[in-house]
């Protein structure tokens, strides 16, 4: 009998690894049938969506509050449907504060997968008894996640980190540049402000407001804005209208854009690891309401936000976080960085150690083959 598989993907880069996990699972299993929550990544690789719940991604805990009525609507319309879809196991993708307790509701009626690890190494173990309880299988991304588990006696299985397998072949760093117009022997910053509207609202504006005090020290430097398919563009329209810097927005994809550029201020998140795992220099900035920043920061237990950092267990890439994400301040760093070659050398040296921890390619096709696995093990 053909399988079911529900599978929720909440923000835009676990709809990413949905969509990419989806296509290894249907090579596995022809004739499965794979609905659930995710985006538009996950429907083109031919998930059933009942709900687009990347569009509702929370940024902190005001918008979590804001948008309370929605996810509890969702909450409670996904718990129905699983017991209307019986399907044959739930596929969680990070996003903790839905999927969690998500899974102490339906565990008694579906087998729970979660692949992408909420990160309790960094907030506590204050979640793991619910995991130990409701989660049939760990699916995690990271190398030092496979330990903590295991410690806790929870299965689990490294499969390496997604993003091995969707940044693409590039082409040449040179026809990038020449596509974007960029004349030989100048300067190329991108400015990567995140992939929801509140980020963008919060951080592109220093980031322009960065890029107009670098443009007097590199005034040949021309800047470009990567655009979120997620995020309106009249947003982008309004911020860059109001900068006192010119900057283009041009129509590249994401990782193409990364590695067109020589250096980048990457809003914090999937794309600093991103822009990392393609080579291009960059700083991490990230600004939050501020009571989701007191919050956190009473809680977070690890010394860095990057996950580059935390990989290298080092400042390899600096950040600016909250009232130090200052524009003048960033703009004072950025020129020290991009006027020596030694430290931008170093930089991209960490990067290649940093892709050297997280294995070989091929986590959806691991992943899928663990599912696979539990699926037949209660078949």
């Amino acid at each position: 009998m053909p399988k079911k598989i529900f599978i929720i993907a909440c923000e835009a880069s676990a709809d990413l690894h949905g969509a990419h996990l989806t296509e290894e699972l249907g090579k596995l299993m022809p004739d499965a049938e794979f609905c659930g929550h995710g985006g538009h990544r996950m429907q083109t690789s031919g998930v059933r969506i009942f709900h687009d719940m990347t569009r509702i991604a929370a940024l902190g805990l005001g918008d979590v509050l804001r948008n309370y009525l929605k996810y509890r609507k969702i909450f409670h319309e996904t718990t129905d449907l699983i017991k209307k879809e019986k399907p044959d196991v739930l596929v969680a993708i990070d996003s903790p504060a839905f999927n969690l307790r998500l899974a102490k509701k339906v565990s008694k009626l579906v087998p729970i997968v979660y692949f992408i690890s909420p990160q309790l190494w960094a907030w506590g173990k204050r979640r793991i008894h619910i995991i130990k309880k409701h989660i049939r299988e760990m699916l995690v991304i990271l190398p030092f996640e496979q330990d903590f588990y295991e410690k806790e006696g929870v299965p689990v299985k490294f499969v390496g980190h997604p993003l091995l397998d969707a940044i693409p072949e590039l082409p040449d760093t040179k026809m990038l540049r020449g596509k974007l117009g960029i004349p030989e022997g100048r300067k190329a910053i991108g400015l990567f402000s995140g992939s929801r509207e509140k980020e963008v609202k919060r951080i592109l504006p220093v980031m322009l407001q960065s890029a107009a005090i670098l443009e007097k020290d590199f005034p040949e430097t021309l800047f470009f804005v990567s655009r979120s398919p997620n995020v309106r563009n009249e947003i982008y329209d309004e911020i860059i209208s109001g900068a006192q810097v010119t900057a283009t927005t041009p129509k590249m994809p994401f990782y193409e854009l990364v590695r067109a550029v020589d250096f980048a201020l990457v809003t914090s998140g999937t794309a600093t690891l991103e822009t990392a795992l393609i080579g291009t220099p960059f700083f991490l900035l990230y600004k939050t309401g501020r009571l989701t920043y007191f919050i956190g920061k009473h809680l977070v237990k690890v010394p860095y936000l990057g996950l580059v950092n935390l990989l290298a267990k080092d400042r390899v890439v600096p950040e600016f976080i909250q009232q130090d994400a200052h524009p003048k301040t960033i703009a004072h760093e950025a020129g020290a960085f991009l006027k020596s070659d030694e430290l931008q050398k170093k930089m991209r040296e960490e990067f290649r150690q940093v892709r050297k921890e997280l294995g070989e390619k091929g986590a959806s096709v691991k992943a899928a083959k663990e599912i696979f696995k539990l699926l037949e093990r209660f078949s």
